[in-house]
């Protein structure tokens, strides 16, 4: 935990000096692109699934890449992607007794894509930022499912047959609000720093918060 915060710290600290370096010259972002390297930093999370299960989520890292076009001075449209690896501790509980209970670990991996929506209020260095986005997720627990094996003949290897081990996995519609700080680093980069609230069409994990930290470049 402490090495991730250090690393976000680190980005935070580097982009606030190039901030402070030479003179400021306001830039103009209408009608123009704009690419943004994401980092999205989640707590530790507990979450009772009701009928003696639950799951223990650990803090994580997670990373991702945007593509905006602003639409005006302060409004900015655009798709971004993010996955994160989490590791995990589960507790099952039998269907019959529920005092019954096992506890497993493993990593579960999610993916999210959609559509994004930034609006700055305000034109200088420092502007704070209401952001929205909507979109789907993808998750893997990483559970062994069921083993299939396919058979083909090769021309070169003769008749082959090769395993392929199904996991545990589903899909969710998620949709989120944040709010944050824009730095303009230069006229052609920024820094965003702040916090985002999702919320997952999924049982196990209804809702989670996100520490955002992204760097951009105007194009």
């Amino acid at each position: 935990m402490k090495h991730r915060i250090a690393i976000l710290l680190s980005l935070a600290m580097m982009s606030a000096g190039l901030a402070e370096a030479g003179p400021y010259t306001a830039s103009s972002r209408a009608e123009r692109w704009e690419f943004s390297l994401q980092t999205r930093y989640a707590w530790s999370q507990t979450i009772d699934t009701g009928r003696g299960t639950k799951v223990d989520f650990e803090d994580d890292l997670g990373w991702g890449f945007g593509f905006g076009y602003n639409v005006t001075e302060q409004l900015n449209v655009g798709f971004a992607f993010a996955w994160r690896s989490l590791h995990y501790t589960a507790t099952g509980a039998s269907a019959t007794d529920p005092t019954d209970t096992w506890t497993y670990g493993n990593v579960l991996d999610t993916s999210t894509f959609g559509l994004t929506g930034d609006y700055t209020f305000g034109l200088g260095r420092f502007s704070p930022y209401l952001a929205g986005n909507l979109g789907w997720m993808l998750v893997n627990t990483n559970i062994v499912g069921d083993v299939d094996v396919g058979c083909w003949y090769d021309p070169f290897l003769g008749y082959v047959c090769t395993g392929y081990t199904s996991t545990y996995g589903t899909d969710a519609f998620t949709y989120g609000l944040g709010l944050g700080l824009r730095v303009d680093l230069s006229p052609a980069a920024f820094l965003r720093l702040g916090w985002n609230h999702n919320w997952n069409d999924l049982d196990a994990m209804d809702s989670n918060d996100l520490l955002r930290v992204d760097l951009g470049f105007l194009m």
